[in-house]
């Protein structure tokens, strides 16, 4: 991008460049106006228009903690060159916030419970609204699960990934099959239909570099160009997990992030097991599963078996997450 930012700026935004550097995302770029970042974005021209009317709405019902897009020349969130599109943003702070004790996740919380409440209102033409998505995602990985465990048991000899398939499998069907119960009793669709109908979105990527520390402290959020129109509880299901998964995880601790939460953005009883199906449900080794088996194997690599290895304790400091969870409610 290097090579053409220059005449993106110019042509797309009206902005000359004096110097760039780059970012992790993209290019810090020195303008006429001032710092901005530019982005090629991953993602279609909708899903660009969704997370600008996101952002717009939350900075009008005052979450000020968020860089809005640039307006191009022709007015859109964005510049469409050689098929690709490119977004301009001024530049989040420099810090990022450390995901490594439980203070920060509290704070991390609290701003994305923040978020959440302030997200009703926030409405856009560009909302693709699915009531099946989650059941039909956690059936389908379930079934691709059993289909794995069969195609194993026609081999006359297992791999070491076979053989973490088939002494993990009844454990993590079991947990599969909870999970499923558990969306059936948040009745997901009638949750879509609420947040459809407030307003609010599922951001899916509230963590790591999307979260910087202003110098006065305040919290700042990027990466809402993969948001999505969902239920924002998701987004508090994943922070948990990611808490347990970056620090040691105590019922004290456990319990002021839930605080932090919730005395902005109160669940209700359907959103705390939509929570729990979330917890509750393997994703990520079944995810794997999925990648090593369904797609073209080169070689069984010793990196592959660590990530399994990996996904497999994640998903069961889930269990005790679940557990401290139960024990609030």
């Amino acid at each position: 991008m290097e090579d053409i930012h220059t005449k993106i700026l110019w042509e797309g935004f009206g902005l000359r460049c004096h110097g760039s550097t780059r970012t992790r995302t993209g290019l810090l770029c020195k303008t006429d106006k001032g710092l901005r970042e530019l982005k090629k974005a991953r993602v279609s021209k909708e899903d660009i228009l969704f997370a600008n009317d996101m952002k717009k709405g939350l900075y009008r019902n005052g979450f000020s903690g968020i860089c809005l897009f640039v307006s191009a020349v022709d007015g859109q969130p964005f510049y469409q060159w050689n098929n690709n599109f490119y977004i301009l943003e001024e530049p989040m702070p420099k810090e990022v916030l450390e995901e490594q004790n439980p203070e920060t996740f509290q704070k991390g919380a609290a701003v994305l419970g923040n978020m959440h409440c302030l997200s009703r209102g926030c409405y856009s033409l560009y909302s693709r609204w699915n009531k099946e998505r989650l059941p039909a995602y956690f059936a389908k990985r379930r079934n691709e699960f059993a289909k794995i465990r069969k195609r194993i048991q026609k081999h006359h000899g297992y791999s070491s990934v076979d053989l973490i398939v088939l002494r993990e499998y009844g454990h993590f069907m079991e947990r599969a099959v909870r999970a499923e119960e558990l969306l059936k009793e948040a009745d997901y669709g009638a949750l879509v239909e609420k947040t459809e109908e407030m307003g609010g979105f599922y951001h899916k990527s509230f963590k790591g570099d999307h979260l910087r520390m202003g110098e006065d402290g305040s919290i700042f959020v990027g990466g809402f160009e993969g948001c999505s129109a969902d239920v924002p509880a998701l987004d508090f299901a994943a922070y948990l997990k990611r808490f347990m998964r970056k620090t040691e995880g105590n019922k004290e601790n456990l319990a002021q992030v839930l605080t932090a939460y919730e005395s902005v953005c109160p669940l209700s009883q359907k959103e705390w097991k939509l929570v729990l199906a979330m917890i509750v449900f393997p994703d990520k080794f079944m995810k794997l599963m999925n990648e090593f088996y369904n797609k073209r194997q080169v070689c069984l690599s010793p990196a592959m078996e660590e990530r399994l290895q990996e996904a497999a304790e994640e998903a069961k400091k889930g269990e005790k997450l679940e557990q401290m969870l139960l024990s609030f409610r």
